[in-house]
């Protein structure tokens, strides 16, 4: 199917996502790029989300349209976001988690530059944590809201840089799901997501491929998305727990096999992972992976 042609196809897998959901969605409505589809996933919801994306649809029914997997199954958010890509019509492609929100801002701010960058796959910025959704008078909540340095605006010459330097390999943040817009082919040259992550690092996963195939990639200083912090969010329920820690391992086996099997002979990416995940390369318990994690990191910080 050709790709219809300034259209940008959005993604929004959910899962039991009612308390958030609609402001998400309203914050689609609100953009004032309007050349766009939006492609409701439901990853096997227990309740009242399909009822609001049912909705939604229902009021937009030449915009919005609602999937599911067969047999109403729950099968994770990588999996989840390339089935829904498989009805996607736009040239481009945004993901919107089901709990964060866009600024009406962020598609015009964002096509404009992959429109007037042709070699550029994609592009993204850093992301507004928002703790304060909840009270915006809370001075305790409003104290943690912080925009993570993802790294250097502009036009990245050498994309491998961002595998290097970004989270979980360097010292730099990783951009949200919430932040990407990407061309579809740049989606499907790498694969789209790796689906054998289940939990954490299925956004990382993808951006390291996406880092490594050689496309271009711009970042943008201009903020565009509330990356909602809540106690219910995956990141939240397991940071600095041992799933953490087994979720870390995963990632970094993962990437040394991957980087194997594209036949990485970068010298300079070996050396950084390898100096971030070789701990993971041993038999050692994740009691101790993970004390080995802080120190490193917390010295690479103190270098700079």
């Amino acid at each position: 199917m050709q790709a219809v042609e300034g259209l940008v196809s959005i993604v929004v897998p959910y899962y039991n996502s009612g308390r958030f959901m609609r402001e998400t969605l309203d914050s689609v409505l609100a953009q004032s790029y309007q050349h766009w589809e939006l492609l409701l996933m439901d990853d096997g919801s227990e309740y009242d989300s399909p009822e609001i994306a049912r909705e939604f649809a229902a009021r937009y029914p030449d915009k919005i349209r609602c999937y599911e997997h067969p047999g109403h199954a729950n099968l994770k958010a990588a999996r989840t976001r390339n089935y829904a890509v498989n009805f996607a019509r736009g040239e481009f492609l945004a993901f919107l988690d089901s709990d964060d929100v866009w600024l009406p801002n962020k598609l015009a701010d964002q096509v404009a530059l992959l429109q007037s960058h042709p070699g550029v796959g994609l592009v993204f910025a850093p992301s507004f944590y928002w703790y304060d959704w909840e009270d915006a008078s809370s001075e305790t909540a409003s104290s943690l809201n912080h925009i993570p340095d993802v790294g250097p605006a502009g036009l990245m010459e050498n994309p491998s840089d961002l595998l290097i330097h970004s989270h979980p390999v360097g010292k730099w943040g990783a951009p949200c799901p919430s932040s990407l817009l990407l061309r579809r082919s740049t989606f499907d040259a790498v694969g789209g997501f790796s689906e054998e992550f289940k939990r954490l690092f299925e956004d990382v996963a993808f951006l390291s491929k996406i880092y490594l195939s050689g496309t271009q990639v711009f970042m943008s200083d201009n903020t565009t998305d509330y990356y909602r912090c809540h106690t219910g969010s995956v990141w939240h329920r397991i940071k600095g727990t041992r799933e953490e820690e087994i979720d870390q391992a995963f990632y970094f086996r993962w990437l040394r096999r991957y980087l194997r099997e594209e036949h990485c002979e970068d010298p300079a990416i070996w050396r950084a992972v390898r100096r971030a995940g070789w701990m993971y390369w041993l038999p050692l318990p994740y009691s101790i992976t993970g004390v080995i994690r802080r120190f490193t990191r917390k010295a690479r910080l103190i270098r700079g």
